[in-house]
Order: structure tokens, then C-alpha cells, then sequence
């Protein structure tokens, strides 16, 4: 049985046994064979988070690139709306958390005075929900400004005492790529402005600049992947018959300057019938690629391959101690989902119609900052930094995604690991017809 099989067959039997409650599953991805050790956190985690010592008229910023034509950095804005689900989780527990968001225009210097405003407001720290130079200017602004400051999506270009990213290191990402691609030698590289590792040796590329249009480079695409024959050359004598490449690429690399581009050139290579397996590294776990992929009709399948930390939505299939972590956040989309109150970052649409994109990266960000002022006992910038230099954060103190580790600059203690698509709706997101289906899940360890 191949591992896409192995997979697909491993979600139906979870999605099965879903609990009524929809809080926590019962089927564990990857289960090793050996009994699992004693775990330390409790057998459910709270949905509402309690923080004693949180100073009142407390606040977090969170720096956005708002935009809908898919500007760089605004592929994060709906996913940033996690930052919400965690200031409702804390407002059930009794400590008011307020968001105050800024727009930085996708532009550095937009980021820099969305920093500076926010700091104005007297937030206590930032959340920087952006990518590309403008993050990067938003996290030095920060520094200057003695704010500590979270990067879930980017990396700051020179991290400061107290600016931290909970991106998978560069290493992690580049070996987990090489593990995705294991036993492929043939691989070919389908780029359109995007970047990929040095280390990953790609023997062949095709970049659309070099193409009349996408649909030109995904049939050529499909020529060098055997799905598609190539026809005879103009001046071939008549009655050539069209050929088949000697030695078809064996998998595709699909790179990409921002996730809506990405997904067009999937979708291109869907149209043309490639079969292998297409992997990205970078982008495709975004919500901006789902939506786009949907928009475009794509398919969301196991072919499909990226590269990422685990802590998506089927983390809460698994029974371990992240898994509950995961249920906690996942039942409190749910909740905020059925408020009409509760509005989204910028206000101006109820939270519902972005519960499908909320992430926990964003929403491990703000638990991150609350518990660092809690353990202050203040709203002073600089003593929230100091103390979330001495912190690290678990399942056990409400964060949903992997343990964090705020005594060094890359604070994701989880390594990268490739995850493959599914269209298997878990049931533990608010139902939502208009929602992209598109859930990544990690390979079973066996396979």
C-alpha cells in the first residue's frame, strides 16, 4: 500500500471516530508501537485561559498587510486571526487581553509607522503577522523601540534580544525537503519567483518568465514528467510520431514568490495531468493558497506536498499532550465562531467568516506575550521582554501548536516535516460552505 494510501485510509478512520463534542479524537497519526511514557499535562486542556498577574488595560499589536490581490504578506492576514481566539480564551478566564491592529501597507516604511503607532497606544508587545522586507522592518522598529516582538511567519533579517520567530529554522525546513524528495532523482523545479534551498539539488528548472503564459509551462512541464507526449518539431518530416522523454522527472519542485501564485502554477500542472508528486516548501500551508487553489478549482489531494512544523488542525486526531492542546484552540474557533460579537482584527467583519483561516501560530504568539506579563506582573515592554526570555510554553500553559522555547531567537522547538494534502473535512472547524477544503497532515511514521 503506498504511503498516499496509508494516509488517506489513516483520516477516514479518524475523521470516524470523531467525539460528539468535537473536542478530542481518538485516533492517533503516526502511534508508535511502543507503550507511550507518562504525560505530564492534564487529560483535557482548558478552553478558557487563566493569567494571574496580568495587569489591567492590557494590549498587544498585531502589524497586518491588508490587501485582497494577493499582495506580499497578506497571504497571513486571515490566518493572524488566531490572535483573536486567544484573547477570547483569556477574556473566559477573567483577563482582558485587547488587540490593537495596524496595517503596514506592505511596505517597510508602512511598518515601521505601524510600529511606531502601536507603541503610541502603549502596547506591551507586538505580534508581526507579515512576511518580506516589511516584517523584517516592523521587527527592527521594534527593537528600537525596546517592544518585544513575535514573528509566527517570517524571519527577522538580524534577531535582537527581544525578537523571536516561531518559523521552523531554515535547516529544518531544507532537511525536511530532502526527506520529502527521498528516492526521487529526477526531480524538476517549477518556479515562478519563488526561492528554493541551495542544499536541495534540483537537476532540472523551467521558470515562467521563459514561457508565453502558465499553461506553456505546465505543458512542457508535463512533457518532462511523462504525462504528456512531446509533439514533433515544426520541421519534422510528416507521419512523426510524438514522443515520450527518455527519463520523466520523478517528482516536481513548485516554488513561488507568494502563495496565490503557487497556486496557479498548481493548478496549471493539475490541468495538464502531472501525476507526480508536486512539493513546495514554502507557502502552501498558508490559507491564502487554499483560497486560491478553491478559487481556481484545484484539487487538494496527497500528491500535494509541503514542508512545515506539525500544528495543523489534524494535530488534534493525535492523543498526546499537543493533540488536547490543539482540541482546546479548535473548540474555541468554535466558540468565537458562534458569537456574532466578536469581530475580527480590524473590526469590520464578525470573526466567523475567518474561523476557518484562524491559526495557531498567531494564537500561540499572544499566549506567549500574556503569560511573559503575568509572570512581570506588568505592562512594561521592556520587563515583558525580559521576562519572556526566561519562559518556555507547552500544551499545559494553552499553547496550540508545538512547544515553544523563548530563551533563543528560533523559539518552534518542533523540526519540520513534510505533510501532505487532504480534502477530509475533520468536523472540528465551524461549518462553513464558502471555506477552502485543505487540511496537511503529517505521513504515518511507518511509512
Amino acid at each position: 500500500m503506498s504511503t498516499r494510501t496509508r494516509l488517506i485510509t489513516l483520516i477516514v478512520a479518524g475523521v470516524a471516530v470523531v467525539l460528539a463534542a468535537g473536542i478530542a479524537l481518538t485516533v492517533t497519526l503516526g502511534r508508535p508501537k511502543e507503550a507511550p511514557r507518562p504525560d505530564p499535562v492534564a487529560a483535557t486542556v482548558p478552553v478558557a485561559l487563566k493569567a494571574e498577574g496580568l495587569p489591567k488595560d492590557f494590549s498587544i499589536g498585531v502589524v497586518l498587510t491588508l490587501g485582497q490581490s494577493g499582495e506580499p504578506g497578506s497571504e497571513y492576514s486571515r490566518a493572524a486571526q488566531g490572535t483573536i481566539v486567544a484573547a477570547q480564551r483569556f477574556a473566559q478566564g477573567g483577563a482582558a487581553v485587547a488587540l490593537r491592529a495596524q496595517n503596514d501597507r506592505g511596505t517597510e516604511e508602512g511598518a515601521r509607522a505601524a510600529v511606531r503607532a502601536l507603541s503610541e497606544q502603549g502596547v506591551s508587545g507586538v505580534v508581526v503577522a507579515s512576511t518580506g522586507p516589511q516584517a523584517r522592518a516592523a521587527a527592527k522598529a521594534a527593537e528600537e523601540l525596546s517592544l518585544p516582538a513575535i514573528l509566527p511567519y517570517a524571519d527577522p533579517s538580524d534577531p535582537a534580544q527581544s525578537t523571536w520567530t516561531t518559523r521552523p529554522p531554515a535547516a529544518s525546513v531544507e532537511a525536511a525537503l530532502r526527506t520529502a524528495l527521498s528516492g526521487k532523482d529526477r526531480v524538476l523545479l517549477v518556479n515562478d519567483g519563488g526561492q528554493v534551498p541551495a542544499s536541495v539539488q534540483i537537476p532540472q528548472a523551467l521558470n515562467l518568465g521563459d514561457f508565453e503564459d502558465v499553461i506553456g509551462l505546465a505543458q512542457e512541464a508535463a512533457i518532462r514528467t511523462g504525462d504528456q507526449l512531446r509533439p514533433p518539431a515544426e520541421d519534422a518530416p510528416e507521419g512523426t510520431e510524438p514522443t515520450k522523454v527518455a527519463e520523466p522527472a520523478d517528482a516536481v519542485v513548485v516554488s513561488a514568490a507568494t502563495p496565490q501564485r503557487l497556486a496557479r502554477l498548481v493548478q496549471a500542472l493539475q490541468s495538464r495531468d502531472v501525476s507526480v508528486p508536486l512539493v513546495s516548501s514554502d507557502g502552501a500551508t498558508a490559507p491564502a493558497f487554499a483560497s486560491a487553489l478553491a478559487g481556481l478549482d484545484g484539487t487538494a489531494s496527497g500528491q500535494l506536498v509541503s514542508v512545515a512544523a506539525a500544528g495543523g488542525d489534524a494535530t488534534a486526531l493525535r492523543q498526546d499532550a499537543q493533540g488536547r492542546g490543539m482540541s482546546a484552540f479548535l473548540s474555541a474557533v468554535r466558540l468565537a465562531a458562534g458569537d456574532a460579537e466578536v469581530k475580527n482584527l480590524t473590526g469590520d467583519a464578525p470573526f466567523s467568516a475567518d474561523a476557518w483561516a484562524a491559526d495557531a501560530p498567531s494564537h500561540d504568539a499572544v499566549v506567549a506575550l500574556v503569560r511573559a506579563a503575568a509572570l512581570a506582573g506588568s505592562s512594561d515592554p521592556s520587563k515583558v521582554g525580559a521576562a519572556l526570555r526566561t519562559m518556555s510554553f507547552g500544551p499545559g500553559e494553552g499553547v496550540a501548536g508545538p512547544s515553544l522555547d523563548f530563551s533563543r531567537p528560533e523559539a518552534l522547538t518542533a523540526e519540520a516535516i513534510p505533510l501532505f494534502a487532504s480534502t477530509q473535512d475533520l468536523g472540528l472547524r465551524p461549518a462553513d460552505e464558502n471555506a477552502p477544503r485543505l487540511v496537511w497532515v503529517p505521513a504515518p511514521a511507518n511509512s
